[in-house]
């Protein structure tokens, strides 16, 4: 390895913004980052950049030209190439002593060797995956490692930390077994946004179950990453910050000019009893 390339270069900026042996804490910790996509390639790259010595990404899906509006690693280039092995590649070519392992997916046959290891869960998956996303709560739980999700939405963003003794995803969501995916992804979507800041300026948030999809930002995407690469930053030192695991939410939208922090203290169950609506009518 050229000495150019050495890790007291590559992250010498970050000194004074954390210490010599913070950096060196950092080099032993790994992170799982499953899904590549729009918030979940720049989650590990920017925690890549920040020092983080070990990784582990998941995907199974590839580039399309639909992707260039939000998702950074989506360019002419690699249209058709494998989320993940284009952001293995981006990820060496800035650590090229990273701990890396890539998955294709996240499931129930891959879950425990994904997560076996981790320090940190940065949940990255697509709005519309839940089945494999509870089976990998459930095993974050179960390991003790604690999660952090952001959801970009309109032109802001959520936060929400799970830790092995706060309320589970399940509990949050008002998930059970009995439930139709549909029913699975409305209580998800409730849970992510309870305050609806984007109201101030748009009334729905244009998530469409039939088509599963959902409209989204590139700079409410960056915002996402900002939120957990911050906090899972601060996790990994064990530095003191303000964010509460769940049942507490924070949101942030610049549109609206606000950021709150709001406690559902209930979870969606206490949500869909506040509310006259059907929760469907939330939804495009």
């Amino acid at each position: 390895m050229q000495n150019e390339y050495s890790r007291e270069v590559i992250y010498s900026r970050m000194i004074g913004l954390i210490s010599q042996e913070e950096l060196a804490l950092l080099a032993s910790k790994t992170i799982a980052v499953p899904g590549c996509g729009g918030v979940g390639y720049t989650h590990a790259e920017t925690l890549v950049r920040m020092g983080v010595g070990g990784i582990k990404i998941a995907d199974f899906d590839t580039f399309g030209p639909e992707n260039f509006n939000r998702q950074f690693g989506a360019t002419t280039h690699t249209v058709g190439l494998k989320k993940a092995d284009v952001l293995r590649e981006r990820l060496l070519s800035i650590n090229p002593a990273l701990r890396i392992e890539q998955y294709n997916g996240v499931s129930a046959e891959t879950v425990d060797d994904f997560l076996t290891g981790v320090d940190m869960l940065c949940d990255a998956m697509d709005y519309f995956v839940i089945e494999p996303r509870i089976q990998m709560y459930q095993k974050a739980r179960e390991l003790g490692i604690p999660a952090v999700v952001s959801c970009p939405i309109g032109f802001g963003g959520t936060l929400h930390h799970f830790h092995p003794d706060s309320m589970s995803f399940e509990e949050y969501f008002a998930l059970t077994p009995d439930m139709t995916e549909t029913e699975k992804l409305i209580n998800f979507g409730m849970g992510l946004d309870p305050l609806h800041l984007h109201r101030a300026y748009l009334e729905d948030p244009k998530l469409d179950f039939e088509e599963r999809k959902v409209a989204s930002l590139s700079s409410a995407c960056l915002l996402a990453t900002t939120l957990t690469s911050t906090f899972t930053l601060a996790k990994l030192l064990n530095r003191e910050m303000f964010f509460k695991p769940v049942p507490y939410v924070y949101q942030i939208d610049f549109m609206a000019g606000k950021f709150e922090e709001t406690l559902v203290s209930d979870g969606v169950a206490g949500l869909k009893n506040n509310i006259s609506n059907k929760p469907e009518k939330l939804f495009a």
